[in-house]
């Protein structure tokens, strides 16, 4: 996934599998994704 505006545009591509560990992360805090 290539995020090519806002604030987070200058970090290079993210893996599947740390997009995942990213979404079970969050998850397992009970945070809101959107």
């Amino acid at each position: 996934m290539r995020l090519t505006q806002g604030a987070f545009s200058f970090l290079p591509d993210l893996t599947n599998e740390q997009i995942l560990a990213q979404v079970k992360y969050i998850v397992n805090k009970g945070w809101a994704i959107n």
